[in-house]
């Protein structure tokens, strides 16, 4: 989603793209030893909705997250092919094959950072807003299958981590999808309203953090003009 957004792909596009996305368009059931799907689909996806295949045509800097399943260290992508990047930042241990870029056996970013706000700092933010929707199967009571049982696992460790990602944002917005599991396709109208809904709520917050930057930029322009009348003046005096 983030980087459909950055790469410059219209809203409208990305919305509509949102409401007709099926488990099929991106992943393919292929069991190994290591996953029981292929999410190599992704890469068709990002041809037909994004405008960029390459960070550096990005219109918004951006970082992706995945995770080294050899080292357990977060991967932080800047900078190369977008697909790879993308494809490894989503592939869910358990579910799908470990992606392998380099040396790398790399999979979900969201197991070391659930929320990358410390990648959007790095980045250079001068502020950071972390969205968090959590990871939900959907169901209540013991899980079922194996794949309730991995998510739940995963969602249980990133409860002890939101304190470490929390620590990099100047607001978190936490849209309300607990009712919703991360293939609930046919949901993705209640998923956009719901996140619609929290950014609304979140509007007066949102609009002081912009208030501050622009304040703050106008206090640097402001600056520099004082310092080029002056250093204006000093050339005139010395003439």
């Amino acid at each position: 989603m983030g980087a459909a957004y950055a790469s410059g792909a219209p809203l409208a596009r990305i919305i509509a793209t949102c409401r007709t996305l099926r488990f099929r368009d991106i992943a393919r059931w292929r069991v190994s030893r290591l996953g029981l799907a292929s999410n190599q689909r992704l890469g068709g996806l990002i041809e037909r909705v994004f405008e960029a295949r390459q960070f550096e045509d990005l219109r918004i800097p951006m970082a992706v997250v995945a995770t080294d399943l050899a080292s357990g260290d977060p991967v932080v992508f800047t900078h190369g092919n977008l697909v790879d990047a993308i494809r490894a930042s989503c592939a869910f241990p358990g579910l799908f094959q470990p992606v392998e870029i380099g040396t790398r056996c790399l999979a979900d970013g969201g197991l070391v950072a659930p929320v990358p706000t410390h990648a959007a700092r790095e980045l250079g933010a001068a502020h950071v807003v972390g969205v968090s929707v959590g990871m939900q199967d959907g169901y209540r009571g013991a899980p079922s299958n194996i794949f309730q049982v991995v998510s739940r696992a995963v969602s249980a460790a990133q409860k002890h981590q939101h304190e470490v990602w929390e620590r990099h944002a100047d607001l978190v917005l936490r849209p309300d999808v607990q009712s919703l599991a991360w293939d609930d396709f046919d949901h993705a109208e209640q998923a956009i309203e719901a996140g619609a809904a929290a950014a609304r709520r979140a509007l007066p917050r949102i609009q002081k953090l912009l208030g501050k930057t622009e304040d703050a930029t106008r206090s640097f322009e402001e600056r520099n003009e004082t310092e080029d009348r002056d250093m204006l003046w000093l050339a005139e005096a010395l003439r």
